[in-house]
């Protein structure tokens, strides 16, 4: 297989030397049950809140990026769980914030960046974003790419009993079963079109009435609109849900636990994580040079070599990355790839998200 790998703000096109090669990764409006962090004295300015996914997949990336790089900076860093831009809009209008990076997903950090919710990225002390593809943005900056499929338990559901492809999800028929999908458009708008029929070259620019016509045939099989990712994988192992859209990385390090779970992804949906610094918080330098820490080679390779089913996004880490991640990694010349496209979402995530928050709400 081919290890060639895309931006998703760009077109595809083949990347040629080898540490140009590997390029993806372990994504929502608003998140229900965000963390919030209790009022009380001050932080000091050498410590840092960063928000992530929660569940085993940020465990991991704490132990093998994170700490790491706070020990380095001699910077405590205090783990806290979903992302919510009304929370940290709220924060910011109210001078009180109390997160410092989030992790987010593209159509996230484009909303943020755009509502001036998160401090530019400050390029004199990330020095090390030097993108395979990616363009750098001005308040957001990519840090991983991750891509998803179909959930199922392979205990329940042998080969030809669970959908493979996005057509097979919607066909509820041939594949009966409670469905699970994201709360939020981004990531879920696409597959609703792969669901549809649309060739995975052929997505964007999104048809969006189309999508919502698709998500209409779905909704009555849709038993869980899923607000945290580690629902995921839950849902699926409390036998909640059947079948889901969860995310490759997700699913590698549930199965290293012992749960019973796999993931169709034949088909995938490649889709990039960013962070970005919070609007007002106390401690922008340190931040700052958290995140350059991130896109450091070493801390690169250290996230893909601990949490396979995720990709790096700089040119520099490709040698550190082990040989069998490196092909493990989706060929995105394959027509079975969907990549999505972050400057799409920043063009019309503000237009998208209400309609599909509103359509959630009916019916």
């Amino acid at each position: 297989m081919s290890n060639d790998f895309v931006s998703p703000c760009r077109s595809a096109r083949r990347l040629s030397s080898p540490s140009r090669r590997l390029f993806l990764a372990g994504a929502a409006s608003a998140i229900a049950a965000p963390a919030i962090l209790r009022p009380g004295p001050a932080r000091a300015e050498d410590s840092l809140v960063f928000v992530g996914w929660g569940g085993t997949a940020q465990k991991l990336y704490d132990e093998a990026v994170l700490q790491p790089i706070a020990k380095k900076l001699g910077i405590k860093l205090i783990n806290a769980y979903g992302p919510d831009l009304a929370k940290l809009k709220a924060q910011v209008m109210a001078g009180k914030v109390e997160w410092d990076i989030m992790s987010l997903t593209g159509a996230m950090a484009v909303g943020a960046e755009r509502d001036k919710l998160v401090e530019p990225i400050d390029y004199s002390i990330v020095t090390n974003a030097q993108y395979l593809t990616l363009t750098k943005r001005e308040a957001c900056m990519p840090w991983y790419l991750y891509w998803g499929g179909i959930g199922y338990d392979p205990k329940r559901f042998a080969p030809g009993k669970f959908p493979a492809t996005w057509p097979e999800f919607w066909d509820v028929k041939k594949f009966p079963g409670r469905r699970g999908l994201r709360n939020r458009p981004d990531e879920i708008l696409e597959v609703a079109l792969l669901g549809d029929g649309v060739a995975p070259k052929d997505l964007y620019p999104l048809d969006v009435d189309r999508a919502f016509k698709s998500l209409d045939k779905i909704k009555p099989h849709v038993a869980h609109w899923i607000a945290q990712t580690q629902q995921t994988i839950s849902l699926i192992q409390s036998r909640e849900i059947d079948f889901n859209y969860l995310y490759k990385g997700r699913v590698l390090s549930a199965q290293a636990e012992g749960i019973s779970i796999d993931v169709a992804d034949e088909y995938p949906l490649i889709s990039t994580t960013l962070v970005a610094v919070a609007k007002g918080t106390r401690n922008k330098t340190n931040s700052m040079r958290f995140l350059n820490e991130m896109l450091s080679p070493e801390m690169q390779a250290a996230f893909v070599n601990n949490l396979e089913g995720n990709g790096i996004v700089t040119s520099n880490a490709g040698p550190l990355v082990k040989p069998e991640i490196l092909k493990s990694l989706p060929d995105v010349n394959s027509p079975k790839v969907a990549v999505n496209n972050d400057d799409w979402w920043a063009d019309n995530y503000l237009k998208v998200a209400p309609r599909f928050k509103e359509w959630l709400l009916t019916g």
